[in-house]
């Protein structure tokens, strides 16, 4: 796709934000990373990975949310949306945000330019709102960009 987005093998790999720092970071309800007119919205557990260890997160129970700011202002290296409704970000200097798969609600949301470009579903797959034919689950194979969807 011609906006920073490709579809990879087994889901979407969002380059709009390699390269970017974290400018700013919102925790309430949920994680939200900044990363210039681009964001990523964590709403539910995820873990950090460090050099040293494996930390569970989540803002709105207020796990280990000391770690989080430590995020601020490091370089976005790669998002990997999945088809299941898993989402990685890994950091230029080695760490990474893992959000799995939610079994009740959204767990993440991707907006490009202060839009909501693509989210996780729960209990797996994901939806890009407003584009129709875009959903891809456990039940169905993603759509666009996809060898079959061109043939």
């Amino acid at each position: 796709m011609d906006n920073g987005i490709n579809r990879v093998d087994g889901g979407w790999d969002i380059r709009s934000m390699r390269g970017s720092g974290i400018g700013e970071m919102v925790i309430g309800g949920h994680l939200r990373l900044h990363t210039g007119s681009n964001r990523i919205e964590v709403h539910g557990p995820a873990e950090l990975t460090t050099h040293h260890e494996v930390v569970p997160v989540h803002a709105s129970a207020r796990l280990n949310l000391d770690r989080l700011p430590q995020l601020l202002d490091q370089v976005v290296a790669e998002v990997h949306a999945a088809d299941s409704g898993s989402l990685r970000v890994r950091f230029a200097h080695g760490w990474r945000l893992d959000v799995p798969v939610s079994s009740s609600a959204v767990g993440w949301i991707i907006a490009l330019h202060g839009s909501c470009f693509i989210r996780s579903l729960p209990d797996g797959g994901v939806s890009m709102p407003g584009r129709q034919g875009l959903r891809a689950n456990r039940h169905q194979q993603p759509l666009l960009d996809s060898p079959s969807a061109d043939e």
